[in-house]
């Protein structure tokens, strides 16, 4: 057992537990299990004095959460950790290495404002704005899509300047949280819109003004690893809790597992979901954290976790459909963020396709046409 191991099965108590089964209840994000985790070593442990992070304490993270089968916990505690990734990355004042070690302990919860109405993932369209005014800066826009921001002490927000973008540390009690969105799945996962028209000190700006660009991809380059780590995750919880299905549950004379067809498309699944595991665990032993193959794991994870969960939910028959007699309809719907949130997919394959290198050599030696 690596030593964040013993961190982690030390942190994820049985409060832990308590507090995501009330949170799916109640369709409200429970910052107790960012401050419970924060006092358990858990952001620390896997920081220490980085500034950049350990990759495979990320994979080990992510894993955990997703097997909380609450992607709306998991997915709001890794955001928290990459908006403390772009502090420890790019913060190069006071008072950001100090909000970084406040989220870091768990004493303040951290979420990052990108998303616009007219822009989605491409963030380059953000309309909201940031504008020299004294000794910092006026920001003024709105955001549409702000996970955690009712629960959260600050938010890092993306805005429009003068050359390029820029990134900024604003507590949310200076701007205009709107109520809470009703969405179809994760829905503890608190999501709101944000509006503001406010000065911030130039010592709030993260990184370089016109740089914002490198140091939101940053934190998303971070934030999707994580998301490819809660898949194998949940995977796992749902695959054992499916197989367990089709041994008791019978049909036409037989347990559900002994129908082939059944059985090897399971076991074809589960297959896949241990080479992600390896892969992830691979990428971890080199260290590797650039957008290209942070993008490349999240939307093969995502699109992998959508098959094994659809796949969960149809083996479970009605059983599956309803939400009182199994949780699989609820990770299915869930999950579906995976291919839409942190990037869709067809923005996270151009990303892919931009590192494509063509081989010439090769093709001029083995390819002759006439």
């Amino acid at each position: 057992m690596s030593d964040y191991a013993a961190v982690l099965d030390e942190a994820f108590t049985p409060r832990i537990k308590e507090l995501v089964a009330g949170a799916e209840e109640d369709g409200r994000f429970p910052r107790e299990v960012i401050e419970r985790l924060g006092a358990a070593g858990v952001f620390a442990h896997k920081w220490r004095d980085r500034t950049l992070p350990d990759i495979a304490c990320l994979v080990e993270l992510g894993e955990r959460l997703g097997g909380l089968t609450s992607l709306g916990i998991s997915v709001g505690v890794s955001l928290h950790d990459a908006a403390i990734a772009m502090l420890r990355r790019f913060g190069r004042t006071p008072y950001l290495a100090r909000l970084a070690d406040e989220a870091i302990a768990g004493r303040s919860v951290l979420c990052i404002g990108a998303s616009e109405s007219g822009g989605g993932s491409d963030l380059s369209r953000a309309r909201s704005t940031a504008t020299p005014e004294g000794d910092g800066f006026r920001l003024r826009g709105h955001k549409k899509f702000v996970s955690l921001s009712p629960v959260a002490d600050v938010v890092l927000l993306v805005a429009q300047v003068a050359d390029g973008l820029g990134v900024f540390a604003v507590p949310l009690d200076r701007l205009t949280v709107g109520r809470s969105y009703r969405t179809v799945g994760t829905k503890c996962l608190d999501t709101a819109p944000l509006e503001f028209d406010v000065h911030v000190p130039a010592d709030a700006v993260v990184g370089r003004t016109g740089t914002g660009l490198a140091v939101i991809s940053f934190g998303l380059a971070h934030e999707r690893l994580s998301v490819a780590g809660q898949v194998v995750g949940l995977c796992d919880v749902a695959l054992g809790v499916t197989v367990a299905r089709m041994k008791r549950r019978e049909q036409f004379g037989a347990a559900l597992f002994d129908h082939q067809a059944l059985r090897l498309r399971v076991a074809d699944l589960s297959a896949r979901v241990d080479v992600l595991r390896w892969a992830l665990r691979g990428l971890a032993q080199q260290q590797r954290l650039d957008i290209r193959t942070a993008s490349g794991f999240k939307v093969t994870a995502a699109r992998l976790g959508n098959e094994v969960l659809s796949e969960c939910m149809h083996i479970f028959g009605g059983a599956g459909y309803l939400h009182d007699e199994s949780p699989v309809g609820r990770w299915f719907v869930d999950m579906k963020l995976g291919r839409v949130g942190g990037g869709a997919d067809e923005v996270l394959w151009e990303l892919v396709a931009a590192g494509l290198k063509p081989d010439f050599a090769r093709y001029d030696e083995l390819v002759h046409e006439h």
